[in-house]
């Protein structure tokens, strides 16, 4: 039997007339490239001029920190001081915990102390700077660094995914007893020390402000949450042209040929009365 040809090139028509709501006339399918090579947009009224709105939908969820209920005046400076003589300190001893449990595992995987140690770092970048400056734009940034722009975990493997959560779980646990200038150790959940290079600094003339413990913790475990198992919403869309007046019996063309083209699974969303009919010229090309 003869192998069936799948081109790698397809050019296609879309022709469909709006409905008045917003309506995705075009998505490009998986594995396939799109170059948009015309689009026209017609008033068919005999009356009335028209107006449409074209967008483009990734269709892609991306995540989202929880961050919206946590309310940060910021000024906790005092809280901000004992954190960063003790940062170091967290980074190390959180940073062992993970590799003292993942030996532990019947199959470890390839463990790099300062790979966690940077996450940590990463982590608590964000979040001293809001506690200082107020608001939570550095935590959700330290959060999504953790991500590519589509959305897609840089963090490879079930394992490395968990034992980082692990990681800034852990800081966590040791944060809340530095910020009480009481040893980590006290805590019911820290059972031994991992590492002896570097100690606990204590300094019984920083006292943390009123709330800092219990807004740290928020934090910290938002951008563990975040990076472990992220709450995702729709990527919002971007708008091309917005409420643009085509006149009774005229037509738009919004797009140079070939100056468009979409990623597999974009879309093309058009919003105008049922007056307005749509026509895309497009050439689909298989991706390698």
């Amino acid at each position: 039997m003869a192998d069936v040809f799948v081109p790698l090139n397809a050019f296609k028509s879309i022709v469909t007339t709006l409905t008045g709501e917003d309506d995705i006339v075009y998505s490009t399918p998986s594995g396939v490239s799109t170059i948009v090579l015309s689009a026209q947009i017609t008033n068919n009224s005999n009356s009335n001029t028209e107006e449409v709105t074209v967008k483009l939908d990734s269709n892609r969820k991306i995540p989202e920190p929880q961050l919206q209920n946590v309310v940060n005046t910021g000024s906790f400076y005092s809280a901000s001081a004992l954190l960063e003589i003790n940062r170091t300190y967290i980074e190390k001893e959180a940073a062992a915990y993970v590799g003292f449990q993942n030996n532990l595992q019947d199959i470890p995987f390839s463990f790099t102390s300062s790979i966690f140690e940077e996450r940590i770092h990463t982590a608590f970048d964000g979040i001293v700077f809001d506690i200082e400056n107020g608001g939570t734009l550095r935590t959700k940034k330290a959060a999504l660094s953790f991500y590519d722009k589509n959305g897609v975990s840089l963090i490879i493997g079930d394992a490395q995914l968990t034992s980082s959560y692990d990681a800034i779980t852990y800081a966590n646990t040791l944060t809340n007893q530095i910020l009480l200038n009481e040893s980590v150790t006290g805590s019911a959940d820290v059972l031994r020390l991992y590492q002896t290079t570097f100690t606990q600094s204590y300094d019984e003339s920083i006292v943390p402000e009123s709330g800092s413990i219990s807004l740290i913790t928020d934090l910290l475990t938002i951008v563990a949450d975040t990076v472990y198992n992220p709450t995702r919403v729709p990527q919002e869309k971007i708008e091309f042209i917005s409420n643009f007046p085509i006149p009774k019996g005229d037509s738009l063309s919004p797009v140079v040929a070939g100056k468009l083209v979409l990623e597999q699974d974009f879309g093309l969303v058009f919003s105008g009365s049922e007056d307005l009919k749509v026509v895309l010229s497009i050439l689909e090309s298989a991706n390698e």
